[in-house]
């Protein structure tokens, strides 16, 4: 435990070093305005923090673009509202393009915006419904999925679905989130499928975001890989 904390004090430290020195840098960049020196440096420290936390893997298109085999499901992963509205689009790519066949949605009680037709607030499920189906999806096709509340969103979301497509038997999953967080949500399905039950695919949506966005992300993936996994793989090695 004493070295993990030790490497998460290493890596913040790494990190202050690093903003330092781009900021020396920047300040002897000679005849270089203030703005674009900001600038530059934010676009190079965005580079650098999502390297580190993106991971895409596509399904292999078939003939004329399209797959020989459609996927059975596209899993959504949760998020805020901001973040969904990019991830109905690429969900709505795949499923236009002939990739997937069934959307499944994280369900999230609670209401959200007015509609003027219905004269109340649509339910988070009714506006994500209303999203998708703009986005070219059936209502048929989409099906909201409950997940427990967790203190860790993501691994709790990957161990119901993983657990879901295992008892019905579907052969491909694709995952889609947001781009920062695509690493982590592969690494938390993969968690959940170390024996290959089923193949899974991610993408990440167009959603972009700030550094502080990007800084959060990283110390959650790290938390991820250093506590998360390792204990739940304990557990489960007694429960054994």
């Amino acid at each position: 435990m004493m070295g993990i904390r030790r490497s998460h004090t290493l890596y913040l430290l790494a990190l202050v070093l690093l903003l330092l020195v781009g900021v020396a840098a920047q300040r002897l960049a000679p005849f270089d305005e203030t703005d674009k020196m900001i600038s530059g440096f934010e676009d190079r420290m965005i580079f650098y923090l999502m390297k580190g936390l993106v991971f895409e893997h596509h399904l292999p298109p078939g003939n004329n673009g399209r797959l020989l085999e459609p996927s059975l499901a596209a899993y959504i992963l949760g998020g805020t509202q901001d973040s969904l509205c990019y991830k109905w689009k690429t969900a709505g790519r795949l499923y236009t393009d002939g990739t997937v066949r069934k959307i499944l949605v994280l369900h999230r009680p609670g209401i959200t915006e007015y509609s003027p037709v219905l004269k109340r607030n649509l339910t988070n499920d009714e506006w994500a419904t209303e999203k998708l189906k703009e986005e070219g999806v059936p209502v048929e096709n989409i099906e909201f999925i409950p997940v427990p509340p967790a203190a860790f969103g993501t691994f709790a979301e990957a161990r119901v679905i993983s657990a879901l497509v295992r008892a019905r038997n579907v052969r491909r999953l694709v995952l889609v989130s947001s781009t920062h967080h695509t690493k982590r949500v592969w690494l938390s399905f993969s968690h959940f499928n170390a024996d290959n039950a089923f193949e899974s695919y991610i993408y990440g949506s167009e959603e972009r975001t700030g550094i502080p966005e990007y800084l959060s992300e990283t110390m959650k993936l790290r938390f991820y890989t250093y506590f998360v996994f390792p204990i739940d793989r304990l557990r489960g090695h007694f429960r054994g």
